[in-house]
């Protein structure tokens, strides 16, 4: 990250950074959450007594920052707290070992960058990357602001005011007509609620087949006229038979 972004004049904040450390950026945050605003006196003892390798060149870097501090702009180490601390990660070096059957396998060794951002209790506070002094700076502020406002109301209180009746005037012709539609809207939705409610279904009669005419029953009662079976012919006798 470039230094203007967290210049001393422009934030408040004291910078330290350190390039190509040989951790990985995960355990380095690891560490740097426990001192992530902690006075600089309380993140030294943290950092002195934690388990982790990574906590020595942490504390190299939070040492340079305090050195910053001290020289370039003359803060006292005890008023300093650490605003923030981050790591990003760097290069990674790549290295092979060799495996059976004539393979090699690769070894990733991680690199992170480290930087801390240091901040003193007394001299201001920060405001989205920005110190607020005070004093001069807003009071002067605050006074052409009020000197602007003044001049806007001198020369527009004629035009407000009329502006203000005309939109109190809109607003009452607005509540007027929007009255009578309300009643409309209550009402219809009032006819179609009646209208809505279920009816129960009437029954329709049974239509009534007609009777069938005297003349069709008799033809249809009348049974079919019988044929006279036909006669065999009679077979005479021989001589013999009648003998």
């Amino acid at each position: 990250m470039s230094g203007e972004r967290f210049s001393y004049e422009k934030t408040g904040l004291v910078r330290a950074e350190a390039k190509h450390v040989r951790s990985s950026a995960r355990k380095v945050r690891l560490v740097l959450a426990d001192i992530r605003g902690r006075k600089v006196t309380d993140a030294r003892k943290l950092l002195l007594f934690s388990p982790r390798a990574v906590a020595k060149d942490i504390e190299l870097v939070l040492r340079s920052a305090v050195t910053n501090a001290e020289v370039n702009h003359g803060l006292s180490p005890d008023d300093l707290v650490i605003h923030e601390a981050f790591a990003n990660e760097g290069v990674t070096i790549k290295r092979f070992k060799p495996r059976a059957r004539g393979r090699a396998s690769r070894i990733n060794k991680r690199t992170a960058h480290i930087t801390i951002l240091l901040r003193s209790l007394t001299s201001g506070t920060i405001v989205e990357g920005e110190v607020e002094t005070a004093g001069a700076k807003q009071t002067s502020s605050d006074s052409a602001r009020a000197k602007r406002v003044a001049a806007s109301k001198k020369t527009d209180g004629g035009t407000d005011a009329a502006a203000a009746s005309d939109v109190t005037e809109v607003a009452a012709d607005d509540t007027a007509a929007a009255a009578p539609k309300k009643a409309t809207a209550k009402k219809a939705a009032a006819t179609t609620d009646a209208t809505t409610e279920k009816k129960p279904a009437a029954k329709k009669p049974a239509a009534k087949k007609p009777a069938a005419a005297a003349g069709d029953d008799a033809a249809v009662k009348k049974p079919a006229a019988k044929k006279p079976a036909a006669k065999k012919p009679a077979v005479e006798k021989t001589d013999e038979e009648k003998s």
